[in-house]
């Protein structure tokens, strides 16, 4: 009887111990599926979790979680319950959760120090509070990585001097690939890659030629090119220097949105052209085109996107689409419709923002520039940049001038806010041809695909051939 009496004394304080870490299971299964409903069974009315240094609210979790889940994201929760401290009608629970994430063809494992706090209600223990941060003692990373260089195929694409084409402003045949081939933007249509690449002439003038890969190293050239300087509206930004580095992403009704640089042999201006199949273009011209910004220096725009299935499509955050932009600091400028930009300004002074800074002691004390478009992941918007080491205080591992390419994370809520920044190269020249051409010691990645499993990061090398690395 006394046995009986025992265990039945014993079994509500098993049950007390045991309900708090099953609420928080059953909230981050519920999270981890995006099923609101299941999350809000665990949390009261008046949830609130610390994430990041801000204050969420559950329906601020299920959105940016809701932002940020590509078509194959899952994810493994494994809690380890530190210790459970109870009152009458509450109870303070610390616990590391491990997380297994599947998203975008990556996988990785985050872990978190958390703490939540719980009101006893109706018998049942709710979550009220939860506290959370990244366990340092553990490695994490945003970045993407393992890219390797394809040593035994690079430069997978050089200068070709037979290819001619009709120019209509200069009236006569011209070899309009025969100098360089440089800074290729790359997508995934129809099942194969396409490489959108710069090409100059003997002259300097620049055009976008096509190529098509079905296993994303081996490349067959269009005879012509897709988008060059002509006889119309923008010839007078685009003749002679013509057009330049090219950067594609798609937009949301099925087009391609092509954002380029124009040289009128003086000033730089970012551009952009809509596309429907890839082959003919609408030019809409600059991109800064308020009478503020129309005659100023512009370049390398990077438009936010997701990737689905391979598809890099535009996104909008907070009711616009965003770019990053600039070849000294990076810069931003927001659309509603991906035609019409506003620069984004600093209210008090009307100066325009800069969100990312060359840095002293860096691989990137020179300047930066925006790599590929800008990608929306679970972490935040990853931004691919390209740098360049200055001539003193600067990172003595690499030649001053060196071009090299660096990683930055941006809060995928406010695009303007910087989380995170790599502080080595990922890339940079160390092959024969990335050291020597038109431009010496130079790597500048523009093209960014993920294709059957692997990401495809293509460069321009030396300003003079194209390459590819490839990582999972």
């Amino acid at each position: 009887m006394k046995k009986i009496l025992l265990i039945c004394l014993l079994i509500p304080f098993l049950s007390n111990a045991q309900q708090p870490a099953q609420t928080i299971q059953h909230f981050f299964d519920a999270l981890s599926v995006g099923d609101q409903a299941g999350m809000k069974q665990a949390i009261t009315p008046d949830f609130k979790l610390v994430e990041n240094g801000e204050i969420w609210t559950i329906d601020t979790l299920v959105n940016r979680m809701a932002k940020v889940r590509p078509a194959d994201f899952s994810r493994i929760n494994q809690l380890e319950i530190l210790k459970t401290d109870f009152d009458k009608h509450s109870a303070h629970v610390f616990y590391k959760n491990q997380a297994l994430i599947h998203a975008a063809g990556r996988n990785r494992q985050v872990n978190w120090l958390e703490t939540a706090y719980f009101i006893k209600q109706g018998g049942q223990w709710k979550m009220s509070n939860m506290h959370s941060s990244v366990d340092a003692s553990f490695q994490t990373t945003w970045e993407l990585s393992g890219f390797k260089k394809a040593d035994a195929e690079n430069p997978i694409m050089k200068p070709d001097v037979r290819a001619s084409f009709y120019c209509p402003i200069q009236k006569k045949l011209v070899g309009w690939e025969n100098k360089n081939v440089l800074n290729p933007t790359a997508l995934v249509y129809q099942g194969k890659i396409h490489l959108l690449y710069r090409a100059q002439d003997s002259l300097g003038t620049s055009r976008i030629g096509m190529a098509i890969s079905e296993d994303g190293i081996h490349f067959t050239k269009q005879a012509k090119p897709i988008l060059a300087p002509a006889d119309d509206a923008f010839k007078a930004y685009e003749w002679p220097g013509g057009i330049e580095d090219p950067r594609v992403i798609e937009t949301e009704d099925g087009q391609f949105l092509l954002t380029y640089t124009s040289y009128d042999g003086k000033t730089a201006r970012l551009c952009s052209a809509i596309s429907k199949d890839l082959q003919h273009w609408e030019k809409l011209g600059p991109m800064l085109a308020s009478p503020k910004y129309i005659n100023l220096w512009s370049k390398s725009g990077a438009i936010v996107g997701k990737e689905t299935n391979s598809r890099v499509i535009a996104q909008k955050i907070d009711g616009f689409y965003w770019m990053y932009f600039g070849d000294t600091d990076l810069f931003m400028a927001k659309s509603s419709d991906l035609r019409h930009w506003e620069v984004c300004e600093n209210a008090e002074n009307q100066v325009k923002i800069s969100v990312l800074q060359p840095r002293s002691g860096y691989f990137d004390s020179r300047l930066v520039e925006p790599g590929p478009y800008a990608l929306i992941r679970p972490e935040g918007i990853l931004l691919i940049y390209n740098s360049s080491n200055a001539a003193n205080f600067n990172d003595p591992k690499f030649p001053k001038f060196t071009y090299a390419a660096g990683q930055a994370l941006f809060d995928a809520n406010k695009p303007y806010r910087l989380i995170n920044r790599s502080k080595q190269a990922f890339i940079w020249p160390d092959k024969d041809y990335e050291r020597v051409g038109e431009v010496n010691e130079v790597c500048f990645v523009e093209g960014l695909v993920h294709f059957k499993g692997k990401w495809f990061m293509y460069y321009g090398t030396a300003d003079s051939k194209i390459a590819v690395a490839i990582g999972r």
